[in-house]
């Protein structure tokens, strides 16, 4: 029935993380059984993954399932993106339905294939969501993070929207009821574009990078050039961490951009965050998880950083740092 809502279930290289794949399904059956409406799964990988995805469909007991074989050659984003918005486009084999969430698992790489698949379906991207609730009108609530989730913001519509949510983890519980899965081989699609060409190119630096860096050091304007650099990684090195580096620092030239922590550069999630000579924007805040412990080091005693950090010296850093650098080597000749 046209106002059924659909909760849809997209799982792109489906072969790659079957157990993530699986719990995304649950979720969305869970979702349909909550709001009473019906749980699709389109699913997309080699052919040879085609039985077991739709086994694993049929046995958390989607209400239909379709398979979508890919050539080998396909692995990139926007390949996806060419074979789902086929499948799904009005009048496709899997054509959308009016009241539709598509929902993906979080990850940047789905993030960026349900942003890109959102503005071929004419959908609304709802990016990674915590929540997601109908109420008696059928309008949804989206729940979701921003500036690093120090703010928790609803986003509200109506008709087909696509949203990226972190299935729970462990086992998927049984149906409640027994269901028949319809199960679809969309085998007769058009072809995606061709792979872009990658080449692969070797790091520019010998120092650790900044993603699933336990310790990061943070350098800011506030350390009035270069020179403090070299003592970041001489630092980062001994705490067995990353350097990292504000947009000034990164804009003046002192640090170079894969360094830069964000909104407009990466989102980092350290047990400790040293910032040295930061003010504590918050653009550069909601690059780090609200649960990381900051240490600032700054010399102006009204800088923002210091009313976010659990432990700070107001402090130059041209006589703080080497004394830091000096703790560290005797503890660990000691």
């Amino acid at each position: 029935m046209p106002d059924t809502l659909t909760f849809l279930a997209l799982i792109p290289g489906c072969g790659e993380d079957p157990a993530t794949g699986r719990a995304l399904m649950d979720l969305a059956r869970r979702l349909a059984g909550r709001h009473g409406g019906e749980t699709h799964a389109v699913l997309a990988g080699p052919a040879a993954t085609r039985e077991a995805a739709l086994a694993s469909a049929a046995a958390v007991g989607v209400d239909r399932a379709w398979f979508i074989p890919t050539p080998p050659d396909v692995s990139q984003t926007q390949q996806y993106v060419d074979v789902y918005a086929a499948a799904l486009r009005p009048g496709g084999p899997a054509a959308l339905p009016p009241r539709a969430l598509m929902l993906v698992a979080a990850h940047p790489g789905n993030e960026a294939f349900a942003g890109a698949l959102a503005a071929r379906l004419d959908a609304a991207p709802l990016g990674r969501c915590t929540d997601l609730e109908f109420d008696a009108h059928g309008t949804l609530h989206a729940r979701r993070g921003a500036y690093g989730n120090r703010l928790r913001i609803t986003l509200t519509c109506e008709g087909a929207a696509i949203a990226a949510v972190r299935p729970p983890a462990g086992q998927a519980a049984a149906p409640t009821s027994a269901r028949q899965t319809i199960t679809h081989i969309l085998d007769n699609l058009p072809a995606p574009r061709p792979a872009q060409p990658l080449t692969r190119l070797p790091r520019d630096e010998a120092h650790a990078g900044l993603d699933g860096a336990r310790v990061v050091v943070a350098g800011g304007r506030g350390l009035d050039g270069d020179t403090a650099f070299p003592l970041l990684y001489g630092i980062a090195d001994r705490l067995g961490g990353a350097v990292g580096a504000s947009l000034p620092a990164v804009d003046a030239g002192w640090a170079p951009v894969t360094r830069q922590v964000g909104i407009s550069g990466k989102y980092v999630a350290p047990d400790i965050y040293l910032a040295i000579g930061i003010s504590g924007t918050p653009q550069h805040l909601a690059g780090i998880d609200p649960h990381t412990r900051i240490v600032a080091i700054n010399k102006d005693a009204d800088a923002n950083i210091f009313n976010v950090a659990e432990a700070g010296a107001v402090a130059e850093w041209q006589s703080l740092l080497p004394a830091l650098l000096d703790a560290l080597d005797n503890t660990r000749g000691a």
